[in-house]
């Protein structure tokens, strides 16, 4: 009988078996290890280029909004009059000097002849006189380019660029000021007025263009950290005005630490898995060299026949998977709701002010499910479904159609949600819908208590947006958000301005109602007017915004938007 893997069968085995496996099994976490770096690696380095190349978009964008902006002005015929043809300070000041005193557009303005002697100057500081280009280094070079554009295009020229001034860094537009009329004449050389817009880049505005852009977060920073990405800021002249640093995301390095973690696992269970498969063999080769080792012996003494002994082989067994349940819906689909928009009326100017998102869902039998006609608790459970996608479709359909207000209404849960906030906020952000025309609207029978909601309706009225408690009568629970201020406006409750049989009691309360909200300064919207003679006593209570079916029904968006493009018919506002 041979003795498996020769006379030393254990050395053999080590250096023909365990030691190739081991080798193997140390190369093959090495490559995962380093396939993941490298990929890691590779992520950072999109992210910091993506980053990079936010960040030039953001600055361009700046200087885009300037020069729209300058263009705006240096095209405003009252301009020209009281600039360029009869020359006035004091509409000067009032007007693009407010404006660089308030720093809302921009914080600097000038008015410069051609060779950039100062005819107006006003910055946060105060007046500025003297001649721009010891203010601005850049702009001499800055009023050549627009030499150069005017000869070749025409007054309508503008120029912008970042430039460096006293105060710091700043973003500078130009124009000539000039009629807009087709055809007139261009203003001669020598009777130019330049305006000149500009805004600082301080914190505020970098935070400003993070939010807008979707970049990071971006700081001036001389000498910014060996880790953080930076971009160089120059001027026409081609000058360093400053540098801009943010910190990058690193998405390479998180997804790194997790796939590094997982392997771990799995090469962790590898290497036991081949450890014990080892051991086994091993185990195999010590009990068949002491049987061959005990043949030979017996074959000395006698001829009888060996009997070998089968080892036994361990195995592991591995759950099978198992299958994961799809999860309940988080939120409901286009597909799931259609929206109509009930018109909001204001009376007594005879306007369309704005109107109400109302959804509606089909239920499987084909039953169509108002949202206005759902009772509170199971209308709430409806919108929780729709989330913020019921918000994102109606900002998108109704944010061309400027002036009128949105209302939405929502569940006390999606307010007190910690994310909500932000949720809307990028959502108002992404459909170009101003905060300042949006009213989130919360059932008041379905209010929790004060101190549980209150942190993120300020966090709303933080971004802007008006919050109405709708299904509105006064009682103590109603009247403390009413003195905590969370209000803006009211959706009085239809069971108090639909009853016509109401009694004393009944209209004592809703002159109550009415002159709590107007006490607390809060706006009054009365929904679900069908009869004049309703309208009439709500508008002698001293209400001035209707809706309902004695003036408009809920709309499709083609139809509410011919509305509120048409002119006003007063025919639709004699209501009492």
């Amino acid at each position: 009988m041979v003795l498996p893997f020769g006379a030393r069968p254990l050395r053999t085995f080590g250096l023909v078996v365990a030691l190739p496996v081991f080798l193997l099994y140390v190369m093959s976490v090495a490559l995962v290890i380093a396939a993941l770096a490298i990929m890691a690696g590779e992520m950072d380095r999109l992210e910091m280029q993506r980053s990079l190349t936010s960040m030039h978009a953001a600055l361009g964008s700046v200087l885009n909004d300037l020069s729209s902006a300058v263009a705006d002005e240096g095209t405003w015929d009252e301009a020209y009059l009281n600039v360029v043809v009869k020359p006035d300070p004091a509409w000067l000041d009032s007007t693009w000097g407010a404006t660089a005193r308030l720093g809302q557009s921009y914080d600097s303005v000038f008015v410069t002849d051609q060779a950039g002697a100062i005819v107006f100057g006003q910055n946060a500081s105060g007046p500025v006189s003297g001649n721009i280009a010891t203010h601005i280094p850049a702009a001499p070079t800055m009023l050549a380019n627009l030499d150069k554009g005017i000869a070749a295009t025409g007054d309508a020229t503008t120029v912008s660029s970042f430039a460096a001034d006293p105060e710091g860094s700043i973003g500078l537009a130009a124009i000539s000021i000039h009629k807009s009329s087709p055809g007139q004449l261009a203003v001669p050389r020598e009777a130019r007025r330049i305006l000149w817009i500009a805004r600082h880049l301080t914190p505020g505005v970098l935070q400003d263009i993070a939010v807008r852009y979707q970049s990071p977060l971006a700081a001036l920073d001389a000498t910014p950290a060996p880790d953080m990405s930076t971009l160089a800021i120059s001027d026409a002249d081609g000058k360093p005005v400053g540098t801009l640093a943010w910190t990058a995301d690193r998405p390479g390095e998180i997804a790194f630490n997790h796939a590094v973690l997982v392997a771990t696992g799995v090469f962790f269970a590898i290497g036991v898995i081949l450890a014990l498969c080892l051991a086994a063999i091993r185990r195999a080769l010590v009990r068949r060299a002491e049987e061959v080792t005990a043949a030979q012996m017996a074959a000395v003494e006698t001829a009888a026949s060996s009997a070998v002994v089968a080892g036994a082989a361990a195995a592991v067994a591995i759950d099978a998977a198992v299958d994961l349940p799809l999860g309940l819906i988080s939120g409901v689909s286009a597909a799931d709701f259609v929206i109509e928009y009930q018109p909001i009326l204001d009376l007594r100017s005879e306007a369309l002010v704005g109107a109400e998102a109302l959804l509606r869902w089909t239920a499987p039998d084909g039953t169509v499910l108002p949202q206005e006609s759902l009772p509170p608790r199971e209308r709430a459970r409806l919108l929780d479904r729709a989330g913020i996608i019921a918000l994102r479709r109606v900002a998108g359909e109704i944010a061309p159609l400027l002036g009128v207000n949105l209302t939405l209404t929502v569940t006390p849960e999606q307010l007190q949600s910690s994310v909500y906030a932000e949720k809307v906020f990028g959502t108002l952000g992404a459909t170009n819908f101003p905060a300042a025309r949006l009213t989130l609207a919360v059932d008041a029978p379905l209010l929790p208590a004060l101190a549980d909601i209150a942190p993120s309706i300020a966090e709303l009225h933080r971004f802007g947006v008006t919050i109405a408690l709708a299904e509105f009568s006064i009682d103590p629970a109603t009247a403390a958000y009413l003195d905590a201020g969370l209000v803006d406006r009211v959706r009085l409750a239809t069971a108090l301005t639909g009853r016509s049989d109401g009694g004393a009691a009944h209209e004592a309360l809703l002159a109550a109602t009415v002159d709590a909200a107007r006490t607390a300064g809060v706006a009054v919207t009365v929904p679900g007017i069908d009869r004049r003679e309703q309208a009439a006593k709500l508008l002698r209570l001293g209400c001035r915004e209707f809706q309902g079916e004695l003036l408009a029904r809920p709309l499709p968006l083609a139809a509410f938007t011919q509305l509120a493009l048409a002119p006003a018919r007063p025919a639709a506002r004699k209501a009492g």
